[in-house]
């Protein structure tokens, strides 16, 4: 587990990475299914649809592509694919006033996260918003996934940003060598093993996992710019350098992500909701950009 936890690129607030990673390194010490709650899998549930005027979709605990990829080391998970099947469900239903994501996410991994944005996107229309809510917290790929909505809403007390993504890399020869192990790989292809955990970290393998971070990093960029409407170089800015950011990497709270432009109102989940059917009860039609410009 810690070596798939590797060779994975994140989207996730480093303190939920260390969470995760003391987890895996628990389940390892304990063995399979050592923790009580794995008992009632469907009872701690993370995710979900409230149908009604309004559609609300949980998004509640750390992103994976896969409703199991996360079982092991995380209480709360939210598997894309059961979300993408869920959403289209709440997009088909006719005359709906809204579909609210509903998201307390710190983000996770990048797997089906584009294919998971550009299919949100695809379905926003006039007659009906798609809003997300940081409720209280839409973080990297959380976040990304918020920005193909028509608008995101922060709560309150709520947080956004952290827009960036990791890959981590465990080096435990000397904790091998210690202990009086010799790690032997058998392989054909010279690069099968690079970058394993037994092993210091090659240059060529460290430039080989930043480019992949980089590409993973360019999407991420590349989808906030173009539905916040600002330039990737916004997106990518050092707050300690320039006057226009998104943090870089920086969580915000509701106030100031409205100030920076990286959400559009602060909110309670009620008070979307209401407004959501206020609107629909009084005809308003509007254009997607409507739906951004139309603030407190």
């Amino acid at each position: 587990m810690l070596r798939a936890f590797s060779s994975k690129a994140w989207f996730i607030e480093p303190s939920k990475a260390e969470e995760i990673i003391g987890m895996l390194e628990l389940r390892a010490a304990l063995g399979p299914r050592a923790e009580a709650y794995r008992e009632s899998a469907e009872s701690r549930s993370s995710q979900g649809t409230t149908s009604g005027p309004v559609d609300i979709l949980n998004l509640f605990g750390t992103i994976c592509s896969r409703a199991t990829a996360l079982d092991d080391v995380s209480q709360q998970a939210v598997s894309l694919d059961r979300f993408q099947r869920e959403f289209q469900a709440a997009a088909a239903r006719p005359n709906n006033a809204g579909i609210v994501l509903n998201f307390d996410s710190p983000g996770g991994t990048a797997d089906l996260v584009p294919e998971t944005v550009a299919m949100i996107r695809k379905a926003r229309r006039s007659s009906r918003p798609i809003v997300a809510i940081a409720n209280t917290y839409a973080a990297s790929a959380a976040y990304w996934l918020a920005c193909a909505c028509d608008e995101i809403v922060v709560t309150p007390s709520g947080e956004v940003g952290s827009i960036g993504v990791y890959m981590v890399h465990q080096d435990l020869s000397k904790a091998a060598e210690k202990e009086g192990v010799r790690i032997t790989f058998v392989k054909e292809g010279p690069r099968k093993t690079e970058g394993n955990r037994f092993e210091p970290l090659s240059e060529e393998a460290r430039s080989a996992l930043q480019e992949r971070v980089r590409d993973c990093y360019d999407m991420f960029v590349a989808d906030v710019a173009r539905a916040r409407r600002v330039s990737p170089s916004v997106v990518r800015a050092d707050p300690e350098k320039d006057k226009k950011h998104f943090g870089g990497g920086r969580m915000y709270g509701a106030k100031k992500a409205v100030e920076l432009g990286m959400a559009d109102r602060v909110a309670t989940l009620d008070e979307t909701v209401a407004r959501l059917k206020s609107l629909k009860a009084a005809g308003v039609n509007k254009t997607a950009q409507d739906w951004k410009r139309e603030l407190i």
